[in-house]
């Protein structure tokens, strides 16, 4: 007798799917909708819409809590209720904001990744720091890096920062950063080596050897760009990496901050952030909707792709931010910035794209989308947006590593055993 394959779980609720998880009536559900509880998309060849599975659970498992039913940590930390106390980032309807300064007006102004870094690690506004004086990666560190990853098949961000976080702690002391005081420049370190690293993904496959004080935008502009380009895409390249700073309290960073509450070293906790981050859900995430979207020629070749996932209930890699349901601020001002420059050379336009996923299916671009088409627009290389993404938010990570030091206490819950008979 022929077994049957078991039906992959849809990532989407029709309205009445809904509503009974939910227990309450169709008009109920609506209001969720309007007040972005929920995220909905217009099921294709139909006026009808469905509903995202996570949201609709997220929202019956806090009315569950509303009702009498204690919330446990296991639902807090699944559903995105808060768990932990930070001075670092809040999330607002127009984007995150660093220390109460809205992360999109940094960029905006042309403030440096680098003193955006340097408020998120101690509070303290340094608008005029341009670039970091730190010594350059020890030139073995760079050799053993660049020799390391030529042995690879399948390069990209996450595992060049994993890796060259291993190779600099190698050649470094055994004490902590903590007891040796060195906190903040190690983290500046760590971050110019990812810089540096990622040059193996441009045109000339090698690490970038600076020579002088570069800005980390400089130096990922002139390792992912050749030529005249690399001074041009400079500023575009800052602007990405300061509305990738920080996030609140993400996967990544979670991991962070656990390992720093077990002692961890900076470079460890980092190390944690990295490889959560490379998860399909984020970093490997926006490969797939690069992927996606250097593969797509125009706005109807968009909708047809949206409708192709929609129909077979997945989620369309790139879209519809659960923390922005009305849209992520960041990838419409990464959009914006993409479509005013001149896209010169291997550049390509994506302005459109992201309008057409609106008028297919009330789709909203993440940042992830932003990034992409920021880098098509300066002619980047593939993998160069996850990258950007990854260094950017590293400096967010290390924040939180500090700050979570400071708390002074062990992320140790327990767990609830339930018997398997």
């Amino acid at each position: 007798m022929a077994v049957s394959e078991p039906t992959p779980r849809s990532e989407y609720l029709t309205a009445r799917e809904a509503a009974r998880l939910l227990g309450v009536k169709i008009p109920s559900l609506y209001s969720y909708v309007s007040r972005g509880l929920i995220r909905s998309v217009t099921q294709p060849g139909t006026r009808a819409r469905l509903y995202f599975r996570e949201d609709v659970e997220r929202a019956a498992t806090r009315m569950g809590g509303r009702a009498g039913i204690p919330e446990t940590v296991e639902s807090a930390v699944r559903w995105g209720q808060p768990v932990l106390t930070t001075s670092i980032t809040d999330l607002s309807d127009a984007g995150p904001r660093y220390r109460g300064r809205p992360a999109i007006a940094l960029a905006q102004s042309g403030r440096s990744f680098e003193s955006v870094a340097e408020l998120l690690w101690t509070g303290v506004d340094v608008p005029d720091l341009l670039a970091w004086e730190v010594a350059p990666p020890p030139p073995g560190v760079l050799d053993s890096l660049e020799q390391s990853a030529r042995h690879s098949e399948a390069l990209n961000g996450a595992r060049l920062m994993s890796l060259a976080t291993s190779v600099l702690a190698m050649s470094m002391s055994g004490k902590p950063d903590f007891e040796r005081g060195t906190t903040a420049a190690d983290a500046a370190r760590l971050i110019s080596l990812y810089a540096c690293a990622a040059g193996l993904l441009g045109p000339r496959k090698r690490v970038l050897r600076p020579e002088g004080a570069l800005s980390i935008a400089q130096m990922l502009a002139r390792g992912l760009l050749a030529g005249t380009a690399a001074d041009a895409g400079a500023p575009a390249i800052n602007a990405a990496l300061v509305v990738c700073a920080d996030h609140e309290l993400s996967p990544a960073t979670f991991a962070a901050r656990v390992a720093a509450s077990a002692g961890a070293d900076l470079g460890a906790c980092l190390q944690a952030a990295i490889v959560t981050h490379s998860g399909i859900r984020f970093g490997s995430g926006c490969d797939r909707a690069e992927d996606l979207l250097r593969g797509v020629r125009s706005p109807q070749d968009m909708q047809n792709l949206i409708s192709s996932y929609v129909s077979t209930g997945r989620q369309v890699p790139g879209f519809n931010p659960v923390s922005y349901p009305k849209g992520d601020p960041r990838a419409r001002y990464l959009i914006e910035l993409a479509s005013s420059l001149a896209a010169g050379g291997k550049g390509a336009a994506l302005p459109d794209l992201p309008r057409a996923a609106a008028g297919a299916a009330e789709l909203h671009p993440r940042i992830d989308v932003g990034l992409v088409g920021l880098s098509m627009a300066l002619g980047l290389p593939r993998g160069a947006a996850s990258a950007i993404w990854m260094i950017g938010r590293s400096a967010g990570w290390a924040a939180h590593a500090i700050e979570q030091r400071l708390a002074g206490f062990t992320m140790r819950p327990r767990a609830k055993y339930l018997s398997p008979v």
